[in-house]
């Protein structure tokens, strides 16, 4: 059989395996991780066994991947929230301010301005508290308190 890809050192499968290590510090998918190690696996594995060919070494890498992919992968997901952790500035049903921002009466709310547009009523004034019942395109529907 002829070989297409020759023997490779050990000492590059395991740069090799660092380098998708690194990348999956960037990428944080916990995907590459398991193929990093896998290079890492089957490189150390090199000073131990003589490979016939670069195939079967690439080959090892994939199966061992995707083992270790399949296998492990929920475990390392289960730390991670499974739901959207909502934003503290798009929370609602706290009070605000109207303030007067250059000329402009707006809505002060979980530190920023807000345009506002009012359900209630009640005329509003600067000073007046209000109540934030929702934030919809940047703008914040609000009711004086009585």
């Amino acid at each position: 059989m002829e070989n297409i890809l020759p023997f490779i050192p050990a000492w590059i499968m395991l740069t090799l395996g660092v380098v998708l290590l690194g990348i999956e510090l960037l990428i944080g998918t916990f995907i590459i991780l398991f193929f990093g190690l896998s290079f890492i696996i089957i490189g150390g594995s090199g000073f131990f066994i003589e490979w016939q060919s670069g195939e079967f070494q690439i080959l090892a890498v994939m199966v061992l991947g995707a083992i270790l992919t399949y296998s492990l992968r929920p475990l390392f997901m289960n730390g991670s929230p499974k739901e959207d952790l909502s934003l503290e500035t798009m929370e609602v049903g706290e009070l605000g301010r109207i303030v007067d921002d250059g000329g402009q009466l707006r809505l002060a709310y979980k530190g920023t301005t807000w345009a506002y547009q009012n359900t209630g009523d009640a005329d509003i004034a600067v000073g007046d508290e209000v109540m934030v019942e929702a934030l919809k395109n940047n703008t914040a529907l609000i009711q004086k308190l009585p």
